[in-house]
């Protein structure tokens, strides 16, 4: 296969993961006064025994003020919806959250992913392609600092937070010889601060990470199909961890193994 093969299937195979996943993720909105906030962090919906779940990173929740309450978006383009029910959290090295939600409206264009769509563990081939579906919570490039007048604002009755849609691998041989790494609790995903969007385009700037936290990582089995002989759809794809944090050396972000997640929080998972 030529490289310009393998661009072409991995920018078919985002672009169908793109448009399958965008109905389960929503952006997080933050907000300390009515009808304004801020990009937050990033989640998904998940259908458990009939109840719908906002899963995403705990320190969504942990790192709130005491006045600060979370927004999510259940009807894309329409309105922030107050999260007003007490989670279930997990801490670090598993850094996970879930929080029961009311019911996605019908008429909506989003939904939440049934259960069976969340594996029991993380068990992606080797140089499997993972995806993911983030809302950056600032306008700034991969490395660029923190800065407060770079921030993205949201209003509780509009979106004005934009979400991108990255085709990713993990990282394969030495690990992240990082404190916030377990080799065996998290998988660390390649993170550059350049990637290609379109086969043969100009690479383009990464966004920062920071408003990322809580997306969820898919293991899209394609290669694992692909090597089996079986035709590969998004709808085959499972949802494999939960994304909590980005390194700068190496340039990866860390995502907690669906295991560890479904552990912690088995109240929501049973």
């Amino acid at each position: 296969m030529t490289q310009e093969e393998w661009e072409t299937i991995n920018a078919d195979v985002k672009n169908q993961m793109a448009k399958h996943a965008a109905q389960f993720c929503t952006p997080i909105s933050m907000s300390e006064e009515p009808d304004s906030g801020v990009a937050w962090g990033s989640g998904g919906y998940v259908k458990i025994s009939g109840e719908t779940y906002l899963v995403t990173a705990s320190h969504v929740f942990t790192d709130l003020s005491e006045s600060g309450v979370l927004g999510h978006l259940p009807t894309s383009g329409g309105e922030y919806i107050a999260v007003t029910e007490p989670p279930e959290l997990e801490r670090w090295p598993v850094d996970a959250a879930t929080v029961r939600v009311p019911p996605i409206p019908e008429d909506s264009d989003m939904t939440a992913l049934p259960i069976k769509r969340v594996a029991d563990r993380y068990a992606a081939v080797e140089s499997e392609l993972l995806f993911w579906i983030g809302s950056p919570g600032y306008r700034l490039e991969r490395h660029d600092p923190i800065s407060a007048n770079k921030r993205r604002h949201t209003l509780f009755g509009e979106l004005n937070t934009l979400s991108f849609p990255f085709l990713v691998q993990a990282l394969q041989g030495e690990q992240p010889n990082h404190e916030c790494f377990d080799p065996v609790r998290h998988v660390a995903i390649h993170y550059p601060s350049y990637a290609k969007r379109e086969p043969g385009g100009c690479p383009i700037a990464l966004p920062n990470a920071k408003g990322m936290s809580g997306s969820l990582l898919w293991n899209t089995r394609f290669l694992e199909l692909y090597e089996k002989g079986i035709e590969w759809s998004p709808e085959e794809a499972v949802v494999c961890g939960v994304i909590w944090a980005a390194l700068d050396d190496p340039e990866v972000l860390i995502a907690t193994k669906i295991e560890f997640v479904r552990e912690s929080l088995k109240k929501s998972f049973a």
